[in-house]
């Protein structure tokens, strides 16, 4: 159990650790913004496998053109990690960028999909008003 607990504790401290950043030049930019992420999204997180745990994310986010900045705050069984998050928006996908993976699609007010640490997870999150 302690292991699981470390590896949980190490995935969650790779996907909130602070990314670098990169322009509009980034070769990582595609389509232009079709939505903007500003706001407060609150969501769940879970590892795959299951089994591995899971828990709830808070991203306070600004965009500015395609770049996203902002606050989150990743809690679980045995984590409570704010951090800070980089991202770059290209068409509806919010791409995550550094040390994690991640490509999160937005419809709306809902945001959902795969972030790749120490273990892949999947997140869905809704904006609140």
């Amino acid at each position: 159990m302690r292991r699981v607990r470390g590896l949980a504790a190490v995935a969650l401290t790779v996907l909130v650790a602070g990314c670098a950043s990169g322009g509009s030049g980034s070769p990582m930019m595609g389509a232009p913004p079709t939505v903007n992420v500003t706001g407060r999204w609150l969501g769940n997180w879970m590892f795959e496998p299951v089994s591995m745990g899971g828990g709830q994310v808070v991203m306070d986010l600004n965009q500015v053109g395609a770049d996203v900045t902002g606050n989150l705050t990743v809690t679980g069984p045995s984590i409570n990690r704010p951090s800070t998050i980089q991202a770059t928006v290209s068409g509806n996908d919010m791409i995550l960028r550094g040390r994690i993976s991640g490509r999160l699609t937005v419809t709306g007010d809902q945001m959902s999909g795969q972030v790749d640490g120490v273990l892949p997870a999947t997140l869905t999150a809704q904006r609140q008003k």
